[in-house]
């Protein structure tokens, strides 16, 4: 059977990076929300319209999913679930499609990953669905995945 692969870190972790590469040698469909809310409504959502925009955009990747999953191909679903909580509700979600789902976690300091936002913000404004702002005041809420969770995890360590 097909798998779902979902791609975890926080903002400017390398998650879209790493899931293209993913996509691109297993090979899989990359599926990833944040291009589907710049697509669909802009980077200037304030936080409330932003969670409801980004609930609207993870039901329609979560219906295309499946269809993939049914047509024998693996999916990677760059989402990126910060708390342990949000990943339970996600593994729930891609189990009820496959029992095949693998965590590819990101593990990275979150000062450089600060440092690779400012960067990429200079570089193209028009890109980011997030702000210097946003990733500070969200930090905290971002664990990293822990082998007591109970899922099939592959970590990849960065240290720029």
């Amino acid at each position: 059977m097909a798998t779902i692969h979902i791609v975890h870190g926080y903002i400017a972790f390398g998650k879209t990076t790493l899931a293209k590469k993913l996509a691109a040698e297993l090979p899989a469909v990359h599926l990833d929300a944040d291009d589907w809310i710049l697509k669909l409504y802009g980077k200037d959502l304030t936080g409330p319209e932003f969670d409801s925009k980004a609930g609207i955009v993870l039901g329609f990747l979560w219906e295309i999913a499946a269809k993939i999953i049914d047509a024998g191909a693996d999916v990677i679903m760059d989402i990126g679930p910060w708390s342990k909580q949000m990943r339970a509700n996600v593994a729930q979600i891609a189990k009820q499609i496959t029992n095949d789902v693998v965590f590819h976690t990101i593990v990275l300091d979150p000062n450089i990953a600060r440092d690779r936002l400012i960067k990429r913000i200079a570089e193209n404004p028009k890109l980011d669905v997030t702000t210097i702002e946003f990733f500070d005041k969200n930090l905290h809420l971002y664990e990293p995945i822990s082998d007591g969770e109970g899922f099939i995890v592959k970590r990849y360590y960065q240290n720029k």
